[in-house]
């Protein structure tokens, strides 16, 4: 990629069976890529996980758009995000249609991204996976980060009512309530968002089997501190097991090099 570089990985973590997590990178061209995480829920170790069905459906909508079209893609992208996880939320919801006593509770979290040229990003976010926005402060050129996504979880709502601190969130059992996510509603929220970013900005995904175990300065400090991407979220895997935390660890590392 001439404007970007990037590291993702999805693990099972920490005493957990399965991987019901996913995550993909796509290059859609030269200067665009789209990447997504998927949290799925509900799904039995022999059966099909929905984050892997909701997130290849995601994809494969995204690139025959973008095939058809990139300037239409790119003129109107967080209508068409917002558009294929509304298309993947039937999609997971079908299943459970189909057979309720076998898909009860079958559904995903989604968070997906394009990053394209002059480092424009566009957004489009259910449940409680998270990106954040990592920049060096333009002063004292110490890093900087800020939580982009808004989590679907009661315990937001909590926080949001002032009923808890920020502190008391990362810890709340109500964390673990998921209030929007795809599946398991006929109309998921969705969070769009369209910004810019700046050279050597920073784009962390993380589902919350990392941003659960470990805290976000933390989270910062592995990234700014690593060698490359990929190197980048190795580090955020190892420490959230080593906090043994018990549930699947993904994330995405995006560096805006201009």
């Amino acid at each position: 990629m001439k404007n970007y570089y990037y590291g993702g990985a999805s693990d099972i973590g920490y005493r957990r069976e399965n991987n019901e997590d996913y995550m993909n990178i796509l290059e859609l061209d030269d200067k665009t890529i789209f990447a997504i995480l998927c949290d799925g829920a509900g799904s039995k170790c022999s059966s099909l996980q929905p984050a892997a069905i909701a997130a290849n459906h995601i994809c494969e909508t995204i690139k025959r758009i973008y095939q058809t079209s990139p300037h239409l893609f790119l003129s109107n992208t967080a209508l068409f995000l917002q558009e294929a996880v509304i298309s993947a939320n039937q999609v997971l919801g079908a299943f459970r249609k189909g057979n309720e006593e076998l898909y009860a509770g079958f559904g995903s979290g989604v968070t997906c991204c394009v990053c394209s040229e002059n480092g424009k990003i566009t957004f489009a976010h259910t449940g409680n996976s998270r990106i954040y926005l990592i920049r060096i402060h333009p002063k004292n050129r110490l890093p900087i980060m800020r939580q982009l996504t808004r989590d679907h979880t009661k315990a937001q709502r909590l926080l949001d009512e002032g009923h808890i601190t920020s502190e008391q969130y990362h810890t709340h059992p109500d964390r673990l309530v998921i209030t929007s996510c795809l599946g398991i509603t006929s109309e998921p929220i969705i969070q769009t968002y369209t910004g810019s970013l700046k050279k050597d900005d920073i784009l962390l995904m993380t589902t919350d089997g990392i941003h659960y175990a470990i805290i976000p300065d933390a989270m910062m400090q592995l990234v700014i501190a690593a060698e490359n991407c990929d190197s980048a979220v190795k580090a955020l895997i190892e420490a959230a097991k080593m906090q043994k935390y018990p549930d699947n660890m993904s994330a995405v590392v995006i560096w805006y090099r201009s």
